[in-house]
């Protein structure tokens, strides 16, 4: 660090001293006669423009859902909830709802500055008022954060952003702001990312990637082996191994393909205990997750597809999670997994754009059974538990300069059933529907 700060200084005494020498000597002939062209200053650009939308939400439920945020009849709807029977048997979950909301609302900052390292350099701020919590809606919360180091073939980003198992060049064109939840993984991380260009239209996408927020995974609240299941960075902290990120793209101007690896590993509990006996317990629970996806953009149409054979995606508002096994100080955990499939079709009209989305996604549960305790979104060991989600919903969308009307239906149905101690369910299972007619409004600025 030393040599470095002492060259910057020598090279600064340097470039003074050079510049001082030009001004003394005055101007050259050639200087007088042919007076050097001004070049545009790049610096004039420099800094942070600003963009977003004003968004408006208008949305009528059939049915209680539940929702990723917030917690009931929200803009992140996942599925329907299941039947719950009051003591006539009707089912008090078969009650509809209106919602009108504008949390949705959001403001983009672009950075570019001065090029460092020989690379150019650009960034992102972004934010909305979707709060970052249940209960604190409305309030003002980071989205993204997000620099980069731009070389000739090579990428590096640091900061919050996507997480790369949401391709933000292939990902579910909605109108509802769920984005094709829960067939779609959504999370937003802190992370270190390099992107390197094999060739033209080839890269490879490697990340370093923690959690936060709301895109966290579950473990025990109290610490102990066994505790209630609470979300929390915590557990990949714990676990020191950060989420790792392997991707392989193809892109060129019409298509895009991909094929994605990610590994996570998590700390549940720091500690076991067995009556009065207390130890310390370093048990982990890893995880897999393959993805591939691909795109296809013509003069009409473009079309879009994903799949998912993913573990432990509760981070990324699936359902699932992972399973715990034993007793007193001998605990074991084991992810579950979640299999799921979405297509797209879209027009690429600039004033009425039609598409129609379908997703589906299954939950396979865990590779063994004998499970005490469940650390997962919906499903639980000898409970009542999802199964299946099936999700069709076509849209249109109105758009006239900045201004953009959206309209979709969203019929959404979930299959519930009874798991075995593996989280799998088997035997009979209840469907249960839930449509939503949205409209949306949005100006851009």
């Amino acid at each position: 660090m030393k040599k470095i700060s002492l060259f910057f200084s020598v090279f600064t005494m340097l470039a003074v001293g050079l510049v001082s020498a030009q001004t003394a000597s005055g101007p050259t002939e050639t200087a007088v006669a042919k007076p050097a062209e001004k070049k545009p200053d790049p610096a004039a650009s420099w800094g942070i423009k600003f963009s977003g939308f004003l968004r408006n939400d208008a949305y009528y439920d059939t049915r209680q859902v539940t929702s990723a945020r917030p917690a009931n009849q929200g803009e992140l709807l996942l599925y329907p909830t299941n039947v719950s029977l009051d003591a006539n048997g009707k089912d008090i979950n078969a009650a509809p709802s209106f919602t009108i909301s504008s949390i949705t609302t959001r403001l983009t900052g672009t950075v570019t500055g001065p090029d460092a390292f020989g690379a150019k350099t650009s960034g992102v701020f972004e934010a909305e008022f979707f709060g970052n919590a249940n209960g604190n809606e409305n309030t003002f919360r980071l989205r993204h954060a997000y620099a980069k180091l731009d070389w000739k073939t090579t990428q590096l980003g640091f900061g919050q952003y996507w997480h790369p198992l949401f391709v933000t060049d292939c990902f579910p064109g909605t109108v509802s702001f769920n984005t094709g939840m829960p067939f779609q993984p959504f999370a937003r991380n802190p992370q270190i990312r390099l992107t390197q260009k094999l060739g033209k239209e080839v890269s490879l996408i490697l990340a370093a990637i923690s959690q936060i927020e709301a895109f966290t995974s579950p473990g025990s609240s109290t610490g102990v082996a066994l505790g209630a299941s609470a979300a929390s960075q915590t557990f990949i902290n714990d676990a020191v191994i950060p989420n790792l990120h392997a991707q392989l793209q193809y892109k060129s101007k019409s298509f895009l393909a991909g094929a994605a690896f990610d590994y996570k590993s998590l700390r549940p509990a720091l500690k076991a205990t067995s009556g009065t006996t207390t130890v310390s317990t370093d048990e982990k629970v890893n995880s897999t997750t393959f993805e591939a996806y691909a795109k296809l953009t013509t003069k009409d149409v473009v079309v879009k597809a994903e799949f998912v054979a993913g573990q432990n995606m509760y981070d990324h508002l699936m359902f699932g999670g992972y399973l715990a096994y034993g007793t007193g100080t001998n605990i074991t955990y084991k992810p579950m997994g979640v299999t799921s499939y979405w297509f797209e079709i879209a027009g690429t009209g600039k004033k009425v754009i039609p598409g129609l989305f379908f997703g589906y996604a299954k939950n396979n549960g865990a590779s063994a059974t004998g499970a005490v305790a469940s650390y997962a979104r919906s499903v639980a060991a000898g409970a009542a538990s999802i199964d299946n989600v099936l999700r069709v919903s076509p849209r249109m969308d109105f758009v006239a300069g900045k201004f953009r009307f959206g309209t979709e239906i969203e019929i959404t149905s979930a299959a519930y059933g009874t798991a075995g101690t593996d989280g799998k369910v088997t035997g009979t299972t209840t469907s249960v529907t839930n449509t939503r007619l949205l409209f949306i409004t949005v100006y851009s600025f």
